[in-house]
């Protein structure tokens, strides 16, 4: 019993210290670009609240222990993602490379998907949104996502397996949509400016890493799509989606 909450400690432990990795990363990334950085006091201490909301987002989950190797450096990287894309709307392909490349290595005895999987998910990943956008510049003469969402819906395709995308892309949504919502009610002005779409990816990341290293994803996946068509067969509903998906990320 005592090594059993011993270990689960050194989880927590090395899950918290993901926020002042993410830090670090941060900081030589923003000093590198030159570009306008939150101070240092205010920006440690929300890093470091992150770094506590995913390490409590594990409690409801029994990673195995082999997977609990990979994941405080996935949550790193993770952070800063979101951090970065939240503050400057920039995915890096520093951190979107090793990321990638993690889930590549991390699946050689598939961890969390076969090998062939992570690769087929890494390039669906990144052709998906490639063709969304291309067909959406087709349409406006405008991009409408960036390329660092290609690149990290990429790597996330690199760790959960090709299977996994279409749920990611829906809880994306999901929480993208929450975030307007919330920045749409504080703020009205906000309904006309571009949401980031790679913080949404990174949680919805973070939440299927979870629920797929603890082997309960095919049954969490079956119960949201049934709650999700339910609640969607109601035009309102479809309707309040419609709008705020419009006015979270695409402008007209």
């Amino acid at each position: 019993m005592f090594l059993f909450s011993l270990w689960h400690a050194l989880f927590f432990s090395a899950l918290l210290s993901a926020g002042m990795v993410a830090f670090a990363l941060i900081t030589r990334l923003e000093r590198t670009a030159a570009v306008r950085a939150s101070p240092p006091r205010l920006r440690r201490r929300s890093l470091l609240l992150t770094a506590l909301g995913v390490a409590l987002a594990t409690l409801p989950f029994d990673p195995p222990a082999a997977h609990r190797l990979w994941l405080p450096p996935a949550a790193a990287l993770l952070i800063a993602l979101a951090w970065l894309d939240w503050r400057h709307r920039w995915l890096p392909d520093r951190l979107t490379q090793p990321l990638l490349w993690g889930g590549l290595l991390c699946n050689l005895d598939a961890r969390w998907a076969p090998l062939n999987d992570a690769v087929i998910g890494a390039a669906a990943g990144y052709g998906a949104l490639w063709l969304l956008n291309a067909l959406y510049r087709q349409l406006r003469r405008r991009n409408g996502i960036g390329q660092g969402d290609f690149k990290l819906l990429a790597a996330l395709g690199a760790w959960l397996g090709w299977t996994m995308l279409p749920l990611l892309v829906c809880l994306a949504a999901m929480f993208g949509l929450g975030m307007a919502l919330a920045r749409g009610l504080r703020n009205r002005r906000a309904w006309r400016t571009p949401q980031p779409f790679g913080i949404a990816l990174a949680a919805a990341g973070w939440l299927l890493l979870l629920m797929n290293a603890g082997q309960n994803a095919p049954a969490l996946f079956g119960e949201f799509l049934s709650v999700s068509i339910s609640r969607l067969s109601n035009p309102a509903t479809s309707a309040v989606l419609a709008v705020a998906g419009l006015a979270s990320g695409w402008k007209p």
